[in-house]
């Protein structure tokens, strides 16, 4: 149905996705192979669809007429409803000076024939008691106007509000006949009720679903989190109290409520996780729905008035718009409030389903009409009343502010016909023997399977839920393999060995994603520690500037490095290279402002001849090393801030070379400092090492007497032997700087050799005796 009143949101919140463009692999082969095997399913359900259309008969929804209603006073239309080839019309007159309140003045009946409206007697309702009561209920409710008819089983209400609150009504109770109605009574107000308005039960969350910690929240069937403090509203998807953030967030009025000052409730309906919550000191709850398998959190206030199932769990309709159990949202801008579910209308094709919405207090209808095969609403309608006959055609109208005596009214061609009406079909088809039910039923499962392909692979179980859907098809639907049908089945066994196929090696792209969204993690969390601490530094030594530019320059490394990673985030890179470098360059062109002082390169200077100080106290090697450490550290200060000073463009080059020679001097200076430790530190290890080997050559001759000691076999030679030259070897190393120990370890290596060799000569000796006597 198309109407200029309602226009669908441009925004289409259907599981966007950032994730980059798959490399070619077998991965991606399969993909392609998938989306091949859609577009050919797609055109042979396209097929079937015609076919079906032939046979069943086909009612598109059209715009045929618009036509004007005629009433004899300026009047403000309120309702209409059908009977028969007729329909009664109902609205309110301003009465002025009137002194009474008659039929005529509220209600008209026109007869509906070839798409003209002809105004008849009020024969229909023309009851003696019916006059008399509704003389009464204007006279004894003063405030008493028209507000609808409602059709309850086989009896219409006509309902009256007798003041300014909604609820407060008065109904007229008829029996329909046919084409006829008879009047029942006045006293039937409590039949009048509107159907449930949440096709769920909400569940109050208590103590026992609470998790605490540094950040504690609500557990939702252990599927999703919630909490509202910290000064905001958190949909967490992981129970993880160590972190407050979440998929979504927004603030809330009082930051410093606890875990068990709001209100949550929830509903589970399949995938989706509807969300009630009050905060605490707020007046109205706040409505969300959270879908599992997009892990996406979307706030939708409407559910509060009313939201019922769509066909076959599809997912949930509420009064502008809809969720699908894919993690689709849709959503209409129809400016309209407080809208109750009123009634669903299905068509006898079993494909049509429509979904009416109704304020009490302006009288306005929202009309839904959703397509079972499409899964989707196609262009709302938005009315004061509305009337289906049984050959399809509908009549709304919109209600004008203003009274006034002619009234558009628009006819709409439907698939909502009536239960005897019957569209020309071909019953010598194939197809009719399947049934139309039972195809309509088919194909939408097979634009399930479509609307899977079509995901992102960011939806959980992607391919485990497209392999169990289409398995579950070919189970159930019989006719799949038929030539009739197009043959969908041969398709549908190929997306599934491709689904399967692609579980195994979705699982090695997940790992691979999930390593490189680590590593970027950390990149940014680095990037952001370095940023903060830069910026908490006064910059008052130049040891802040230095320090800053090598912690920078390192994460940029980092960062370079991630690009060789699959499936990474290249614009989120640039971006955090852009701010390294941004901080980079501002950092040096202080720096060099800095250097410009004459006190700017004291510390050095001071750190340099500390240095110096400390070489003639030096006792042993290790605290040599120590030193030698921090010298090698100045000296890459020292290198970084040439290399900063040579790069930065300085218009001014007596100041670059200022800079440059004072860096140079002090740099020449701890040039010197370290040859002098490095002479200090061999002197103390010549004297440590002479000690040192001396023990290690005694604990060696320890050993080798040790050994020969215990070997009794010639095998046990060889083993001790080995395990002594080991040793000599790794003496070797440690002492390779000293040549006479090098020496000393040869001769050593060579006395050990034969040492052993003797004493494994002894014991076959012996061995070969003792044979030679048992001989």
């Amino acid at each position: 149905m198309a109407e200029t009143e309602i226009q669908p949101d441009a925004e289409s919140e259907a599981s966007p996705s950032s994730e980059p463009r798959l490399e070619h692999g077998t991965y991606e082969v399969i993909r392609n192979r998938l989306r091949a095997a859609a577009g050919e399913l797609r055109e042979r359900l396209e097929k079937l669809n015609a076919a079906r259309k032939d046979v069943f008969g086909s009612i598109e929804t059209t715009l045929l007429a618009t036509e004007r209603v005629t009433t004899e006073y300026n009047c403000v239309a309120r309702d209409m409803t059908p009977l028969g080839n007729c329909f009664l019309f109902g609205y309110n007159v301003h009465m002025g000076l009137k002194s009474s309140i008659n039929l005529e003045d509220v209600f008209s009946v026109y007869l509906f024939e070839d798409h003209a409206f002809k105004q008849q007697p009020l024969d229909l309702i023309d009851d003696e008691q019916f006059r008399r009561d509704f003389q009464e209920l204007f006279k004894y409710y003063k405030k008493t106007v028209f507000a609808k008819f409602a059709v309850i089983g086989p009896h219409l209400h006509m309902v009256f509000r007798i003041s300014d609150e909604v609820k407060d009504v008065k109904t007229f109770k008829w029996l329909i006949e046919g084409d006829t109605i008879r009047y029942v009574d006045s006293r039937s107000d409590h039949e009048f009720r509107f159907p449930g308005q949440h096709g769920f039960e909400w569940t109050r969350t208590h103590r026992d679903m609470h998790s605490a910690g540094e950040h504690p929240h609500i557990s939702i069937d252990d599927r999703v989190f919630v909490e509202t403090t910290e000064g905001d509203l958190t949909i967490k998807i992981e129970d993880n109290t160590d972190s407050g953030e979440g998929v979504y967030c927004e603030p809330v009025d009082d930051p410093d409520q606890t875990l068990d000052d709001a209100e949550v409730f929830y509903a589970i309906v399949g995938n989706l996780i509807l969300l009630k919550i009050r905060p605490y000191q707020e007046h109205a709850f706040r409505y969300f729905v959270y879908c599992e398998k997009t892990q996406q959190a979307h706030r939708l206030d409407a559910l509060a008035d009313a939201c019922v199932l769509l066909p076959e769990d599809h997912g949930l309709i509420f009064s502008n718009g809809y969720v699908l159990q894919t993690g689709e949202v849709k959503r209409f801008e129809s400016g309209l409030s407080g809208m109750l579910f009123s009634e669903r209308v299905q068509s006898p094709n079993g494909e049509d389903y429509l979904y009416v919405f109704y304020n009490r207090r302006s009288g306005s209808y929202i009309l839904l009409p959703y397509n079972l095969i499409e899964q989707k609403v196609e262009s709302p309608v938005a009315c004061s009343g509305y009337s289906f006959f049984d050959n399809g055609e509908m009549l709304c109208f919109k209600a004008q502010a203003e009274p006034q005596k002619h009234h558009a009214v628009q006819i709409w061609q439907t698939a909502y016909v009536g239960r005897d009406y019957q569209p020309p079909i071909q019953s010598d088809s194939f197809l009719y023997k399947i049934g139309n039910r039972d195809i309509v039923h088919g194909m939408a499962e097979c634009y399930e399977v479509l609307g899977l392909i079509a995901k992102e692979d960011t939806y959980a179980n992607l391919f485990v839920d497209l392999s169990k859907k289409v398995g579950d098809i070919l189970d159930a639907y019989y006719w799949l393999d038929e030539a009739d049908a197009f043959t969908p089945r041969e398709i549908l066994v190929r997306i599934r060995e491709a689904a399967e196929a692609a579980i195994s090696e979705y699982e090695k792209v997940v790992s691979v994603r999930r390593n490189t969204s680590e590593q970027l993690a950390a990149a940014v969390k680095q990037t952001r520690s370095i940023i903060t601490s830069i910026y908490s530094r006064r910059f008052e030594v130049i040891n802040d500037f230095v320090t800053s530019l090598v912690d920078l320059r390192s994460v940029r490394g980092k960062i370079i490095s991630l690009r060789e990673l699959r499936y990474i985030d290249n614009a989120q890179v640039d971006s955090l290279e852009e701010e390294v470098e941004e901080n980079t360059g501002r950092i040096a062109n202080n720096c060099v402002l800095f250097l410009l002082k004459p006190e700017s390169l004291q510390p050095y200077e001071t750190s340099v001849a500390e240095h110096r100080s400390k070489i003639d106290g030096l006792a042993k090697v290790v605290d040599a090393k120590e030193l030698q450490e921090k010298v090698t550290t100045s000296a890459g200060e020292l290198e970084m801030l040439i290399e900063i000073v040579s790069n930065l463009k300085i218009e001014d080059a007596t100041q670059r070379t200022a800079i440059i020679d004072s860096i140079s001097e002090i740099f020449s200076q701890l040039n010197q400092t370290r040859a002098t430790l490095k002479t200090k530190m061999q002197d103390l290890m010549r004297v440590e090492g002479v000690a040192e080997f001396n023990s290690q050559i005694k604990l060696l001759n320890q050993g080798v007497v040790n050994y020969l000691d215990i070997c009794d076999t010639p095998e046990k030679c060889e083993e001790y032997l080995t395990k002594m030259m080991v040793q000599i070897e790794e003496l070797e190393g440690q002492f390779a700087e000293f040549d006479e120990f090098v020496e000393q370890l040869i001769e050593k290596r060579e006395e050990i050799y034969n040492a052993f060799e003797t004493r494994k000569l002894q014991l076959i000796e012996a061995r070969n005796k003792r044979a030679a006597t048992l001989a």
